[in-house]
């Protein structure tokens, strides 16, 4: 999750925050929920491999867009971080993975809606995929 930026100015403001900016984020994120390894808390996942991708988008990860205003840039290209994440994530041994949990809140619930049905392509049908959106859906996208 972390909420959408929703124009040029917004995102400019969000870029010097933490939920902008991978260098303004806390170095240490907390895995709870779902993500938990504790099988009290987490009965059905507490002991898959799990993967929390840094949002700082402000578009779930699917722009691929910049805006020039004079001197300054404003990149939103989330669809080129979430390409390029399952790359190395591939590489790295999801494309071994027999089920695949790819789940978001809010913004990140979003995303998963986004980049369901091109997971379960990327990893060419042999693995079970199942997405779940956690608060992610706006009638108005």
């Amino acid at each position: 999750g972390g909420g959408w930026c929703n124009d040029a100015p917004s995102c400019a403001a969000r870029a010097g925050t933490r939920r902008g900016s991978t260098r303004l984020m806390s170095k240490l994120e907390v895995f709870s929920g779902v993500l938990s390894n504790d099988p009290a808390r987490n009965p059905d996942f507490y002991n898959w491999n799990r993967v929390k991708l840094r949002y700082c988008d402000g578009g779930s990860f699917a722009g691929d867009s910049e805006f020039r205003n004079g001197s300054s840039v404003i990149y939103m290209r989330g669809q080129r971080i979430w390409d390029a994440i399952i790359a190395d994530l591939l590489t790295k041994g999801l494309a071994k993975a027999e089920k695949v949990l790819l789940s978001g809140c809010s913004a990140g619930g979003l995303a998963t809606f986004f980049h369901c049905d091109n997971l379960g392509e990327l990893l060419g049908g042999v693995a079970t995929v199942k997405c779940m959106s956690d608060a992610g859906f706006f009638l108005d996208v």
